[in-house]
């Protein structure tokens, strides 16, 4: 796993944690706070999904770049062999 999972892993972890320590701690009724602990599991859901798409499009990114730095590696090494 890689530095920017860890790290994204993390900050959604202490983000889960803190709101629900913000929720259950909030004087509310028992109705109310499980409505807000629905609504923000929502909003966390979809940062995570974002994040995720992020991380996933990065490493996308990364291992194409690798794939064509190979391709270009065996290109040039099957010009080499032709000489």
């Amino acid at each position: 796993m890689n530095t920017t999972a860890k790290v994204t892993i993390g900050v959604l972890a202490g983000a889960s944690l803190g709101l629900l320590a913000g929720v259950l701690i909030a004087p509310s009724s028992g109705r109310k706070t499980r409505e807000k602990l629905l609504g923000k599991s929502k909003e966390l859901k979809n940062q995570m999904v974002g994040t995720l798409d992020d991380v996933k499009k990065a490493y996308n990114k990364k291992v194409e770049a690798y794939v064509n730095e190979g391709k270009h590696g065996i290109e040039t090494l099957k010009n080499s062999l032709k000489v």
